[in-house]
């Protein structure tokens, strides 16, 4: 059975996206055509990939399934490609990468150690900000590509989820109570399961480093308000208060359109979605 190179890349960028007309518009083709792209690999393989109805597409289980075979192809075709440029592939452009710090520690060691492997002339500049601020710097040209939680869809911005989070209450494993809560009230998620939490402690002690929160709740400071994956990632000992509220994240990939159309940009695409695969070395969260 054959498929055409061209028809799997168009499902891959239109999984991306809400709407046939939204990938064709990234794709620079006209609709008609990425339809019949989409409806010619449905016919080669025997399945159908989306739902389709008057708001957009949605990926059917079959679709799912295929999308990550497919991606696992165009990779190996860029490790193709790669292995007589590789030498020289960024040639002097760099790549600049945003997100929060705590974030950057669940991906960007593991995603820069396969851009290396990839491409040992790989140059990445790193911005350490909270997601709407990251977000905000990508739709106006200040940063390639970021990691973000809870990205908003916005117009000319490609949002690819890659991983979910949660955010929860924590506290030291031989504590049982405490009067103060160890948090960064600027966050939404915070608000979010203060406001849910009836009758949280009124003591807060307010920082913007998750890692500080870990360490200073692990020393029976308070209770922390921290995403799962901070815990993982310190090994903390603290232990979930579950009969709490907790807020579930979402991290995306966002980048803009045109992000991702050369070569050794569409690398630092797949490394960073690669940083949050399973197969991974980063650690998982304690569920």
């Amino acid at each position: 059975m054959k498929y055409r190179i061209r028809d799997i890349e168009n499902f891959v960028e239109t999984c991306s996206h809400g709407t046939i007309m939204q990938a064709a518009r990234r794709l620079e083709i006209s609709q008609p055509a990425l339809s019949e792209s989409i409806h010619r690999l449905e016919s080669d393989s025997g399945l159908v990939f989306f739902y389709r109805s008057r708001t957009g597409i949605r990926l059917t289980s079959s679709g799912r399934s295929f999308l990550r075979k497919a991606e696992k192809v165009l990779l190996t075709l860029s490790e193709l490609e790669v292995s007589n440029l590789q030498k020289n592939l960024f040639a002097g452009r760099v790549v600049t990468i945003g997100c929060h710090a705590t974030v950057a520690q669940y991906c960007i060691p593991a995603a820069l150690a396969s851009l290396r492997a990839k491409s040992p002339d790989f140059r990445v500049e790193l911005r350490h900000d909270l997601s709407r601020n990251i977000q905000s710097s990508i739709q106006k040209g200040e940063t390639d590509i970021g990691v973000i939680i809870n990205a908003v869809s916005v117009p000319d911005s490609v949002v690819k989820k890659v991983a979910e989070d949660r955010v929860s209450v924590w506290i030291a494993d031989a504590l049982t109570e405490s009067d103060t809560v160890i948090c960064d009230p600027e966050l939404f998620q915070t608000q979010s399961i203060l406001k849910k939490w009836k009758g949280h402690p009124l003591k807060l002690l307010p920082t913007g480093s998750l890692e500080l929160v870990c360490r200073m709740v692990e020393r029976k400071l308070g209770y922390g308000i921290i995403p799962d994956r901070a815990v993982a990632l310190g090994n903390y000992k603290l232990r979930k208060l579950e009969s709490l509220p907790s807020y579930r994240d979402e991290i995306s990939l966002v980048f803009r359109p045109e992000f991702g159309r050369v070569l050794h940009e569409r690398l630092v695409i797949q490394a960073l979605e690669g940083a949050f695969s399973p197969s991974s070395d980063r650690k998982r969260p304690h569920e």
